[in-house]
């Protein structure tokens, strides 16, 4: 449902489930913040759980635990996301107390500054760890042109010293209805939300709307950066952009993905660690952002193999390019992606992510067709997105390779 102040809310009523899930997402995240800003979407995420006009302090925390729910929230490229999982007799005072908190946090400066340690710490843990580590400097080696590259978690130093006033000015700035999209899931009085919505969210004073970050990448020449730190064995992300994505393409990218990187039964699984003993894991998938999307593949591996490495990826790529797949490698494929579909429409929680993830993009049709859509792509259909999306002059790899505790290069 619209409503006149820009608000989208949807309501997915289940009577079978004995719960439901409350989720309001927020068009905003990483890509929308400037250098001065960097991480900032993450550490509001952090502030808005931190007391409300009429839930001070923790009591909305509290409220929910001794209703037997569950509260959290994340932050992704492109949006925000609070929820409260929790069983009937609770949806109402769940919706309540999200609306308050997207309406009237308190930002009390004593926990910004509480908050802040919380945050920072997070940051010094993601730099430990060499996989996230190799991630950001994988989109920051894709993205150069648009806000995609830009660090979920930010800088240490942007979150140590960002004052509270320019804190409110971005909650100002992104926390508006025609960015908030609310999505209740599974067992409600459905005409007693839809009431309640209107009357809460629904009415959140009309604000402007600031322009929408298009996130569209140039395809450029292939990029090759290898890097050095104290790691026990190599990592390493490899990759390319997949411009102009279509809706139908997403179904097909799904399937290729799956069929190169994609578990256990994949080309790269049974070529580097199974027959040629190159790498200690390997995985590949599909990344979707409204803008410029991503192939990436990620691989743990000693470092010596790394040339051996490189090369096998870019010839399993170029021999589906050449040769096609089989009809037997495409239908795992559609079995694998079929049932996680499946599994993520399983709880209230994963109903309302889904939908409302997909409705964020723009590509609401997505979910009723995935299936249909899946079961109609063909081994010509993979052969083509590799022809068209992949060249060896548009590939990239990130690898942090170790050194030893002398300082020496492991070879």
């Amino acid at each position: 449902m619209k409503y006149e102040n820009g608000l989208t809310s949807l309501l997915l009523h289940n009577e079978n489930s004995l719960c439901a899930s409350i989720i309001v997402f927020v068009q905003v995240g990483s890509i929308d913040e400037n250098p001065s800003q960097a991480g900032l979407s993450h550490f509001l995420e952090h502030l808005m759980f931190k007391g409300s006009k009429n839930y001070p302090g923790d009591l909305m925390s509290r409220n929910v635990e001794n209703m037997g729910g569950y509260i959290n929230a994340a932050t992704a490229n492109e949006f925000t996301m609070y929820y409260i999982n929790i069983q009937r007799n609770g949806v109402q005072e769940s919706i309540k107390m999200l609306a308050d908190t997207m309406a009237n946090p308190l930002f009390p400066l004593e926990e910004i500054n509480m908050e802040r340690k919380v945050v920072i710490e997070e940051i010094q843990r993601h730099l430990d760890n060499p996989g996230a580590v190799l991630s950001d400097k994988f989109y920051e080696t894709l993205y150069t042109q648009s806000n995609l590259k830009n660090r979920i978690l930010g800088t240490t130093d942007i979150i140590a010293n960002i004052s509270r006033e320019e804190i409110c000015d971005y909650y100002r700035t992104h926390y508006i209805p025609a960015k908030m999209f609310v999505v209740v899931a599974g067992n409600f009085d459905k005409t007693k939300v839809e009431k309640l919505i209107s009357e809460t969210f629904g009415k959140f004073p009309m604000q402007f709307m600031p322009k929408e970050i298009a996130c569209l990448e140039n395809i450029r020449v292939s990029k090759s950066i290898v890097e050095y730190g104290k790691v026990e064995v190599g990592y390493m992300y490899s990759g390319f952009l997949v411009e102009d994505i279509k809706e139908d393409s997403i179904y097909v990218a799904d399937l290729a993905t799956n069929i190169l990187g994609g578990g256990k039964t994949s080309r790269l699984y049974k070529s580097l660690y199974e027959d040629k003993h190159l790498v200690y894991n390997i995985d590949c998938s599909f990344s979707t952002h409204k803008g410029t999307c991503n192939v990436w593949i990620a691989a743990v591996f000693d470092a010596k193999n790394i040339n051996g490495l490189k090369e096998e990826i870019k010839n399993q790529i170029e021999d589906i390019i050449a040769n096609g797949v089989t009809f037997e490698e495409l239908n795992r494929a559609k079995l694998s992606k079929q049932t996680s579909w499946y599994f993520s429409l399983e709880t209230p929680f994963g109903v309302a992510e889904t939908y409302g993830y997909w409705y964020l993009m723009n590509k609401k049709e997505f979910i009723d067709d995935y299936i249909n859509k899946i079961e109609s792509v063909t081994v010509d259909d993979i052969k083509h997105f590799f022809e068209k999306f992949y060249s060896n002059k548009t590939f990239c790899d990130v690898a942090l390779l170790p050194i030893n505790n002398n300082g020496f290069i492991i070879k």
